[in-house]
């Protein structure tokens, strides 16, 4: 998926385990700072930090492991190696984030050569330990034929064969260290490519979970480990006895959470299809409790104060659209950015582009940066300004002075020059100027948004660095999720970024009748929805764009909120009916949700084929339970069917930014992301007619087959093969050479002598093609489904 606004985004903190962000997409979306590696506010990895741990190189003398015995170690460990050359090694830090400052690692470049091509990947070694930290088995190394569907070990299997692996890999852990976490199924294998088995474990620390420390190992369907990764902050863990038990931050959770009425968005597509008036928890309920104070500690470690939100008063100087009906130039944008923000002298426009807003397709914007262009500005990655524009209303979306935050924390004499004649803010003077800022920035703002005031000196940036204000949108006076507006100053009162991150689709909230179910009621289905887990988490680590600060780690040991069961964890509870419903129509986890079953399928001819379609997500039942496996099905299911098992969650992989047709499909079809999808992979033409709401025919099929398994070449070369000509009905058969292709590998049958070529394929023959396609992985000469590894 390609996404306009990635230069904005950074890299988020990797140091949050998934059942953490499960937990976070609980909240209201983005409020304060509900979950660093998730919310509206994005922030970025610390290389100015690393920079300092490998500004000495170091010593050999210093490790106890030498470079031979680690490359020896890495061979006995994957004995496929013994076809590879080491290409090169170094002895520095680890790449595990946060940096464990007492680490000191081999770092090894493996090479694998195959007559002309190459393929290159490295793996790591604690040089003082000997535990192997990292690598990962490229191709040539994975995707052996042997190694599809049905696979030689089960998921059991492979899991004693993970954690026998660690202790050989990893000798300093012992098998009492490590606590599986059986929500985290992260990539395991679709229904076509090479079958694997991921597993996630938690390193204990005093006994207890750490979100720092884990051990992940993937396993393929052979028994074979093809990666492996330990991570080891190096921070400094707090004793494990807590100074509050457990009934009583029990207690304090259960007497503080609060809920409160939001429009909430159901996503599709990965855009924004309709909004829904839910209860949901209420700003920092969720954030876990210090288990030494008893106070709610926000990501940062700060002690999260319940937020109070006030109206914007209205601005001398408001936003004004731009109404000229057409899309602004590059400097149109320009000159709307400069209105609100200032760019440094010795910065130039030196990037360009109109794009689409992935948020919403049908929304234009211009994305643009200023960069020094001097001999000295590329003393490393040169500084930069950031901004993104509306290109239809001119509204500025984003900004940041200084894209790369943790670039210009030490070298910032460009922007932190205070302007001639300027003094510095109190904190209630650049509050006033927030205020007036907003105006400018936000349409309608004094109408739509609200000040989230944190009390106390939180608007006030670390090391006098200047002012952070958040901003929550509102509709006919309620909040809306997933809405949060981040403005920062400086001392001074200069705007230094804006983050509107979350510019959705809000034309399609709609006033929604008073709630029906009462406060009281959504307060006690929420409640029953956690239980607390006494464990380590680690807060900052992290530059955050919002603030252009870096927060030092640090391990706290807290009580967390945990989701009792985590099967759906993005949920929010309808205020109309009282029913949960999915906010996101894809995993962010990238977890399978257990699977399926269905009501209507024991006994079935197809029992087996379907059941494991309904394993691995190809196919849901409704909601009665069925999946109607005599149903007809269409051209448009097929394609969503052949999509899902080589990619389970592809639609989140083929939205179309142009919002285009693709092969006649229009983007507003049910079937558009199916179609599109197919076309990307080259399983269909882009410049064919596809009818996807049509009933599949078995001879519509038998052409899809050969485009799938790419043998359309083959296919016309069989048009007089004598597998056609012996049906009854060969006559009545237009594509002969693509149903001879199917017929000779077994996906397709005739019946008493006749192909049937217009009959129509139901939900069960589907399903038992799909099987066949399965068990054909491995003996055809291109890989079925082409999954992405």
């Amino acid at each position: 998926m390609s996404n306009d606004r990635k230069p904005f985004i950074g890299q988020t903190a990797k140091a949050v385990l998934i059942t953490s962000v499960a937990v976070a997409l609980m909240l209201p979306g983005g409020l304060a700072s509900a979950a660093a590696s998730t919310s509206n506010t994005a922030v970025q990895e610390a290389p100015a930090k690393a920079a300092q741990t490998n500004a000495e190189t170091p010593d050999p003398a210093e490790a106890k492991i030498t470079q031979e015995q680690a490359v020896a170690k890495l061979k006995a460990l994957f004995p496929v190696l013994k076809d590879a050359t080491v290409s090169n090694t170094q002895l520095g830090s680890g790449n595990s984030y946060p940096m464990n400052p007492d680490q000191l690692v081999w770092n090894i470049q493996w090479e694998f050569r195959t007559g002309s091509t190459s393929y290159g990947f490295s793996s790591e070694v604690d040089a003082m330990t000997g535990d192997l930290i990292s690598t990962y088995l490229y191709s040539p190394f994975v995707g052996q034929t042997d190694n599809f569907y049905p696979p030689k070990v089960l998921r059991s299997e492979a899991l004693e064969k993970a954690k026998s692996f660690v202790s050989q890999a990893a000798p300093t852990l012992k098998s009492s260290d490590l606590q599986l976490d059986e929500n985290i199924t992260m990539n395991d294998s679709a229904l076509f490519g090479p079958v694997q088995y991921s597993f996630y474990f938690n390193i204990l620390v005093n006994g207890l979970p750490s979100s720092s420390d884990s051990v992940r190992v993937t396993v393929d369907g052979s028994g074979n480990v093809i990666q492996f990764s330990k991570s080891a902050s190096g921070l400094k863990y707090p004793s494990a006895k807590p100074a509050v038990t457990k009934e009583q931050a029990e207690k304090q959770f259960k007497e503080s959470f609060d809920v409160a009425l939001y429009y909430t968005p159901v996503y599709k597509k990965n855009q924004v299809d309709s909004w829904v008036l839910s209860w949901r928890p209420q700003n920092e309920v969720l954030y876990p409790i210090d288990a030494q104070t008893g106070k709610r500690v926000d990501y940062e470690g700060i002690d999260a104060a319940p937020a109070v939100y006030e109206a914007v008063p209205a601005g001398k100087e408001v936003f004004q659209p731009v109404t000229s009906g057409r899309e602004l130039t590059v400097d149109e944008a320009v000159k709307q950015v400069k209105k609100v923000a200032t760019i440094p002298a010795n910065r130039k426009l030196v990037w360009q582009t109109l794009g689409s807003n992935y948020q919403n397709s049908k929304q234009k914007v211009w994305s643009l940066a200023w960069s020094d262009t001097s001999e000295a500005g590329y003393a490393g990655m040169p500084q930069r300004t950031y901004a993104e524009v509306n290109a239809t209303t001119g509204e500025v979306l984003q900004f940041q002075i200084d894209q790369y935050s943790y670039m210009a924390e030490s070298s910032r004499q460009d922007t932190a020059a205070p302007p001639a004649g300027s003094k510095k803010l109190s904190q209630a003077e650049a509050k006033q100027q927030a205020l007036s800022l907003i105006n400018r920035l936000y349409d309608q703002a004094s109408s739509s948004l609200k000040l989230a005031e944190h009390g106390g000196t939180w608007s006030v940036l670390p090391n006098d660095k200047g002012f952070r204000f958040e901003f929550l949108r509102y509709f006919d006076g309620i909040p809306v999720s997933e809405s949060t507006i981040t403005v920062t100053l400086d001392l001074y009162g200069k705007l230094q970024s804006y983050s509107n991150y979350n510019a959705a689709n809000f034309s399609k909230i709609t006033k929604q009748p008073a709630p029906v179910i009462t406060k009281a009621e959504a307060l006690q289905k929420y409640l029953n929805l956690y239980t607390l887990k006494l464990q380590y988490s680690t807060m900052g680590g992290y530059f955050s764009t919002s603030s252009g600060v870096y927060t030092d780690p640090k391990v706290k040991l807290v009580y967390s909120p945990a989701l009792v069961d985590t099967s759906k964890p993005y949920e929010a509870l309808n205020a109309q009916t009282g029913n949960w419903f999915t906010i996101y129509d894809y995993n962010l986890s990238g977890q399978r949700p257990a699977a399926a079953s269905a009501v209507d399928i024991k006994g079935h001819a197809a029992e087996q084929q379907l059941t494991e379609l309904l394993k691995y997500g190809v196919i849901t039942p409704d909601a009665e339970g069925k999946v109607g496996p005599d149903q007809v099905i269409t051209v448009g299911d097929w394609l969503n069917y052949i999509a899902k098992a080589s990619t389970p969650y592809y639609e989140q992989y083929s939205a179309s930014e142009e919002n285009k047709a693709v092969a006649g499909v229009s983007p507003d079809s049910a079937y558009f992301g199916a179609v599109n999808y197919a076309v990307s992979r080259s399983w269909l033409n882009r410049d064919a007619v596809v009818k996807p709401e049509d009933s599949l025919t078995r001879e519509q099929l038998a052409v899809l087959l050969a485009s799938f398994l790419k043998y359309s070449k083959l296919a016309a070369f069989l048009n007089n093969d004598t597998t056609v000509s012996s049906f009854s009905d060969s006559a009545s058969i237009t594509n002969k050479g693509a149903v001879a292709l199917v017929v000779r590998l077994g996906l397709l049958q005739g019946e008493n002598g006749k192909f049937n070529p217009q009959q129509q394929v139901t939900k069960a023959q589907a399903a038992a093609v799909i099987m066949k396609l399965v068990e054909l992985q491995g003996k055809t000469d291109t890989a079925i489904g082409q999954q992405y590894m």
